[in-house]
Protein backbone atom coordinates (compact mmCIF):
# COMPACT_ATOMS: atom_id res chain seq x y z
CA UNK A 1 0.00 0.00 0.00
CA UNK A 2 1.45 3.35 -0.90
CA UNK A 3 1.25 5.70 1.86
CA UNK A 4 -0.11 9.61 1.79
CA UNK A 5 3.54 10.98 1.22
CA UNK A 6 4.35 9.23 -1.23
CA UNK A 7 1.41 9.37 -2.84
CA UNK A 8 2.10 13.35 -3.04
CA UNK A 9 5.94 12.93 -3.93
CA UNK A 10 4.61 10.65 -7.19
CA UNK A 11 2.08 13.18 -7.67
CA UNK A 12 4.24 16.32 -7.56
CA UNK A 13 6.59 15.08 -9.65
CA UNK A 14 4.13 13.85 -12.21
CA UNK A 15 2.65 17.47 -12.10
CA UNK A 16 6.70 18.79 -12.98
CA UNK A 17 7.20 16.73 -15.97
CA UNK A 18 3.81 17.11 -17.21
CA UNK A 19 4.30 21.07 -17.21
CA UNK A 20 7.66 21.19 -18.26
CA UNK A 21 6.32 19.27 -21.49
CA UNK A 22 3.68 21.05 -22.07
CA UNK A 23 3.47 24.95 -21.12
CA UNK A 24 5.41 27.38 -23.79
CA UNK A 25 8.76 28.60 -22.48
CA UNK A 26 7.80 27.48 -19.14
CA UNK A 27 10.25 25.59 -16.34
CA UNK A 28 8.86 23.66 -13.46
CA UNK A 29 10.73 21.96 -10.57
CA UNK A 30 10.13 20.39 -7.56
CA UNK A 31 10.91 21.67 -4.23
CA UNK A 32 12.80 19.03 -2.24
CA UNK A 33 12.12 19.55 1.17
CA UNK A 34 9.10 21.81 0.93
CA UNK A 35 6.74 22.30 3.75
CA UNK A 36 7.60 21.90 6.54
CA UNK A 37 11.58 22.99 6.43
CA UNK A 38 10.30 25.94 4.88
CA UNK A 39 7.69 26.98 7.13
CA UNK A 40 9.79 26.32 10.33
CA UNK A 41 12.81 28.52 8.89
CA UNK A 42 10.62 31.53 7.01
CA UNK A 43 12.12 30.41 3.81
CA UNK A 44 10.27 31.74 1.08
CA UNK A 45 11.93 29.73 -1.66
CA UNK A 46 11.39 26.21 0.37
CA UNK A 47 7.52 26.79 0.36
CA UNK A 48 5.07 25.39 -2.02
CA UNK A 49 5.59 21.88 -3.82
CA UNK A 50 6.72 23.10 -7.31
CA UNK A 51 7.96 26.44 -8.23
CA UNK A 52 8.13 27.52 -12.19
CA UNK A 53 9.02 30.78 -13.99
CA UNK A 54 7.06 30.90 -17.55
CA UNK A 55 9.10 33.25 -19.82
CA UNK A 56 6.54 36.21 -20.55
CA UNK A 57 4.22 36.42 -17.06
CA UNK A 58 6.37 38.44 -14.57
CA UNK A 59 5.85 36.59 -11.85
CA UNK A 60 7.07 33.00 -10.71
CA UNK A 61 4.87 30.27 -9.86
CA UNK A 62 4.36 29.02 -6.87
CA UNK A 63 2.40 25.51 -6.67
CA UNK A 64 0.71 23.38 -3.99
CA UNK A 65 -0.03 20.08 -4.40
CA UNK A 66 -2.82 17.84 -3.29
CA UNK A 67 -3.72 14.21 -4.14
CA UNK A 68 -6.20 11.84 -2.52
CA UNK A 69 -9.11 13.16 0.02
CA UNK A 70 -11.89 12.02 -1.38
CA UNK A 71 -10.78 9.32 -4.14
CA UNK A 72 -11.62 8.88 -7.68
CA UNK A 73 -14.93 10.91 -8.21
CA UNK A 74 -14.37 14.24 -5.74
CA UNK A 75 -12.00 15.86 -3.94
CA UNK A 76 -12.17 17.94 -1.05
CA UNK A 77 -11.09 21.40 -1.37
CA UNK A 78 -9.47 23.01 1.93
CA UNK A 79 -9.75 26.67 1.87
CA UNK A 80 -6.41 26.32 4.65
CA UNK A 81 -4.55 24.64 1.10
CA UNK A 82 -5.46 28.02 -1.01
CA UNK A 83 -4.88 30.35 2.01
CA UNK A 84 -1.42 28.63 2.56
CA UNK A 85 -0.37 28.99 -0.97
CA UNK A 86 -1.76 32.35 -1.36
CA UNK A 87 0.98 32.88 2.03
CA UNK A 88 3.61 31.44 0.54
CA UNK A 89 3.62 33.35 -2.44
CA UNK A 90 2.93 36.94 -1.17
CA UNK A 91 6.24 36.05 0.38
CA UNK A 92 8.88 36.21 -2.79
CA UNK A 93 5.82 37.67 -5.41
CA UNK A 94 4.93 34.28 -6.68
CA UNK A 95 1.35 33.55 -8.50
CA UNK A 96 -0.29 30.82 -6.37
CA UNK A 97 -1.59 27.88 -7.59
CA UNK A 98 -3.26 24.65 -6.13
CA UNK A 99 -3.03 21.26 -8.33
CA UNK A 100 -5.48 18.38 -7.22
CA UNK A 101 -5.95 14.54 -8.39
CA UNK A 102 -8.53 12.91 -8.28
CA UNK A 103 -6.83 9.64 -6.10
CA UNK A 104 -6.94 6.57 -8.30
CA UNK A 105 -9.04 7.87 -11.62
CA UNK A 106 -8.09 6.37 -15.42
CA UNK A 107 -7.10 8.88 -18.15
CA UNK A 108 -10.75 7.16 -19.48
CA UNK A 109 -12.44 8.54 -16.46
CA UNK A 110 -11.92 11.97 -18.06
CA UNK A 111 -10.62 15.12 -15.89
CA UNK A 112 -7.65 13.69 -13.02
CA UNK A 113 -5.46 16.68 -12.89
CA UNK A 114 -6.88 20.06 -11.62
CA UNK A 115 -5.80 23.55 -11.34
CA UNK A 116 -7.54 26.04 -8.86
CA UNK A 117 -6.49 29.92 -8.24
CA UNK A 118 -8.67 32.78 -6.62
CA UNK A 119 -10.42 35.05 -8.08
CA UNK A 120 -7.52 38.05 -7.82
CA UNK A 121 -4.78 35.51 -8.98
CA UNK A 122 -7.49 34.42 -12.04
CA UNK A 123 -7.92 38.30 -12.52
CA UNK A 124 -4.29 38.68 -12.79
CA UNK A 125 -3.51 36.42 -15.37
CA UNK A 126 -6.45 37.58 -17.77
CA UNK A 127 -4.67 41.41 -17.63
CA UNK A 128 -1.33 40.42 -17.71
CA UNK A 129 -2.21 38.74 -21.09
CA UNK A 130 -4.61 41.16 -22.24
CA UNK A 131 -1.89 44.02 -21.45
CA UNK A 132 0.76 41.71 -23.46
CA UNK A 133 -1.78 41.46 -26.47
CA UNK A 134 -2.18 45.03 -26.52
CA UNK A 135 1.83 45.45 -26.50
CA UNK A 136 1.64 43.10 -29.54
CA UNK A 137 -1.28 45.40 -31.35
CA UNK A 138 0.94 47.95 -30.76
CA UNK A 139 3.58 46.42 -32.25
CA UNK A 140 2.31 45.48 -35.49
CA UNK A 141 0.46 48.88 -36.01
CA UNK A 142 3.58 50.66 -35.77
CA UNK A 143 5.12 48.36 -38.30
CA UNK A 144 2.39 49.05 -40.84
CA UNK A 145 2.98 52.94 -40.46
Amino acid sequence: MVNSKDKGSAFERDLVNLLNEHVDNGVFKRIPGSGAIGTLMSEGMLTGDVSGKVKGLGMPIKIECKVGYGGDTQLTLKREWLNKIIKEASANFSIPILFGKFSGARKTDGVQVFAVIDAVTFVYLLNTISKLQSKLDEAYEDKDE
